[in-house]
């Protein structure tokens, strides 16, 4: 057992633990590369600046990946590849401006997540509805022994469109998935409340979840 002082939100706690994880953050390895000599700018943290269509400063040098910054997930630079192939290859327009990012943290268990949090949607002025739904009514995490997490979607209230959604628990990533395709296909959580899923999947428990809006 560890014992540690940590600081959250100005206060100081003192916390018992087995292991710590210290996440300290990335440094590009683009200082070898002088690619101020080929006219490609880079910001202070040394990650190579390019606009919303993936372009350097430099003409016709166009940059993917983690050494632009952003979003450092193997998903998003195969993603900006998609983008750049579209619009060289196939004489498409797209951007990576906007686009939703959905990430998966590989804890014990799962927390998936993608759109807006709930907080994120007041500070907007959204008009919103919260899904809450405890991993111990889930009949799957049951029969897996496994009832540890929650279950939480925000929709629009008016519309019905799933905004956003975060799910902590056993195979929380492929859940959130599931709602991910729902949000980009515009299907609403009264759809998904009446959808027909097979027995005893985790994507079942949606149904549970959505009819805590009712």
């Amino acid at each position: 057992m560890v014992t540690a002082t940590v600081n959250v939100g100005g206060k100081e706690r003192t916390i018992n633990c087995s292991h710590f994880l210290v996440s300290a953050g990335r440094t590009p390895n683009t200082d070898s590369l002088n690619l101020q000599s080929a006219g490609i700018n880079i910001d202070k943290q040394g990650y190579i600046i390019a606009n919303e269509k993936l372009e350097t400063s430099a003409e016709g040098v166009y940059v993917i990946g983690n050494v632009k910054g952003g979003p450092e997930f193997t998903h998003i630079a195969y993603n900006d590849y998609i983008n750049l192939y579209n619009n060289l290859i196939n004489g498409k327009d797209e951007s990576i401006k906007n686009r939703t990012v959905p990430y998966t943290m590989f804890t014990d268990p799962q927390l998936g997540r993608i759109g807006v949090t709930e907080e994120e949607a007041k500070k907007k002025g959204l008009n919103i509805k919260v899904a809450k739904l405890s991993m111990s009514h889930v009949a799957r995490a049951i029969e897996t022994v496994d009832t540890r997490g929650l279950m939480k979607a925000i929709v629009d209230a008016r519309s019905g469109k799933i905004l956003g959604d975060a799910i902590l628990g056993s195979k929380g990533g492929e859940i959130m998935s599931v709602l991910q395709m729902g949000m980009f296909g515009n299907i609403t959580w009264m759809q998904i409340k009446d959808m027909v899923f097979a027995h005893p999947l985790y994507a079942e428990s949606l149904n549970n979840l959505f009819m805590q809006l009712e």
